[in-house]
């Protein structure tokens, strides 16, 4: 797995066309990281419209966008709803049921845009319940904390990021239906044998 790079303060990564249908990534110096902040979460970004172009480029349910939007706001230790006190600064202390609760989504509403960011690299799992999300595309923290999380993240051998074009995410539900699929289908054909049964000698009555 490609390892990726190291941000620095001062630097930033940002994301340009090729005009051949791919994007070219690079590091550039910058003044500063851009600084966001609302009533309920603050923290660096690094090239935040980029991020929210490719939010709102990708076809995909409206939930899955607001599972991401409340994991973002998630970082920020003084968010509601989320006990920073069980996770290290820099991570989240989630579950799949709290996240029902903020986004007031079923549980399978909630489930499928997991899988999906942690797919593309967007999120991963420290341990049971404490979620990363990528240090390269938001963090709640000092560009310090920033550098710092990215080098536990390539530690860890976290999944490579990707910027998925508009249709990926109706690619990757396509691919894992065939892929359940053909899986129920695989279950099904398998040969079942029958054992016969042992027939007991019978036991004489007692006189």
């Amino acid at each position: 797995m490609e390892q990726l790079p190291v941000v620095r303060p001062g630097q930033r990564v940002v994301a340009r066309s090729d005009g051949k249908g791919g994007m070219v990534v690079s590091v550039e110096k910058i003044q500063g990281r851009e600084f966001a902040v609302s009533a309920e979460v603050k923290g660096y970004v690094l090239d935040a419209r980029l991020l929210m172009d490719v939010l709102g480029s990708l076809k995909m349910p409206g939930s899955w966008f607001q599972v991401w939007c409340k994991l973002v706001a998630a970082q920020d230790p003084a968010y509601h709803g989320v006990d920073r006190t069980k996770a290290p600064r820099g991570y989240v202390r989630i579950n799949q049921r709290d996240l029902q609760k903020l986004c007031s989504l079923s549980a399978a509403s909630v489930s499928e845009p997991m899988q999906f960011f942690h797919h593309i690299g967007w999120a991963r799992t420290a341990k049971p319940g404490v979620l990363q999300l990528n240090p390269w595309l938001t963090v709640a923290g000092t560009s310090a904390e920033q550098e710092q999380w990215q080098k536990e993240w390539n530690a860890a051998e976290g999944p490579a990021c990707i910027i998925p074009a508009p249709d990926y995410p109706a690619e990757w539900r396509a691919a894992r239906a065939k892929a359940k699929k053909e899986a129920e289908v695989a279950r099904r054909s398998e040969k079942v044998v029958t054992l016969s049964r042992r027939r007991l000698p019978a036991r004489k009555a007692s006189a």
